[in-house]
């Protein structure tokens, strides 16, 4: 039997539990026909029969779909904007400063969160830090805290030296030390399906926006906006815009930085 792209993506999302077609679907496409490649499927159909019968190749397309692309300090600028600019005046007080990175990937960037945090001085009980992924592989990944060494090409030398341990084997790997991965939680979160923990005070949600519809953007845009305390930040990535930010109840202050008005 022979099925067209659409009817297996119809089909894709029943099994999955997954909203496929909040993604550009031509991505969708193209990740899923690389992964047919690489398990030599034939078809869409038998696609679909694998899905349904085959738990790791569900769990195999899944990873493959999702975006584990992440690093350490990505965009340095950036992340020197909210060290000297945004988190002073998020701790400015004694309130406990509240931090969510959705989605959070490899861990990297909460991680860098909690790195910064620390240089900086601030005890644990100032703040939380949660991560959230659909993607249970990736969650795993995070866990352990270990890395290659393009995730960590923007690490500060020193920091490297003091919050990194190298790894020797057929390739160096580094390993995060358990005092910076003692502050960050992490989740299982279907961004587009679930609903939202609210009183949050910044929320990263970099590089996501780029792979969705623009219609999913405009909805995660909206729920993000309604978690985040009045004057809390969202935090996107650097080629990702809100264009009519005050439309969200935002207003854009620096580069990827929108402020909830």
């Amino acid at each position: 039997m022979t099925i067209s792209f659409d009817e297996f993506v119809d089909e894709a999302m029943k099994i999955l539990d997954v909203n496929l077609r909040g993604y550009k679907i031509k991505r969708v496409q193209r990740r899923t026909d690389s992964l047919m490649r690489r398990y030599n499927v034939e078809n869409y159909a038998q696609c679909l029969d694998l899905l349904k019968k085959d738990q790791q190749f569900r769990e195999a397309y899944l990873d493959h779909f999702t975006i584990n692309t992440s690093e350490f300090f990505r965009n340095p600028q950036s992340f020197k904007y909210l060290e000297e600019n945004i988190i002073p005046e998020l701790f400015a007080g004694n309130k406990k400063v509240n931090i969510w990175s959705a989605p959070c990937s490899n861990g990297s960037e909460p991680y860098t969160l909690a790195i910064i945090l620390t240089e900086l001085g601030y005890d644990k009980s100032r703040y939380r830090i949660l991560a959230s992924d659909i993607d249970t592989g990736v969650l795993e990944e995070a866990q352990q805290g270990i890395y290659n060494e393009n995730a960590i090409g923007n690490v500060p030398p020193a920091l490297l030296k003091k919050y990194f341990e190298e790894i020797e084997g057929l390739s160096i790997k580094y390993k995060l030390s358990r005092e910076i991965m003692d502050k960050v939680n992490f989740e299982y979160k279907d961004l587009i399906k679930e609903p939202y923990e609210k009183g949050w005070d910044l929320i990263l949600s970099r590089n996501f926006f780029i792979y969705l519809t623009t219609e999913i953007k405009e909805m995660l845009t909206h729920k993000f906006v309604q978690v985040l305390k009045p004057g809390g930040y969202l935090f996107l990535g650097n080629t990702e815009f809100i264009f009519t930010p005050e439309k969200f109840g935002l207003q854009k202050v620096y580069s990827s930085f929108y402020q909830k008005i």
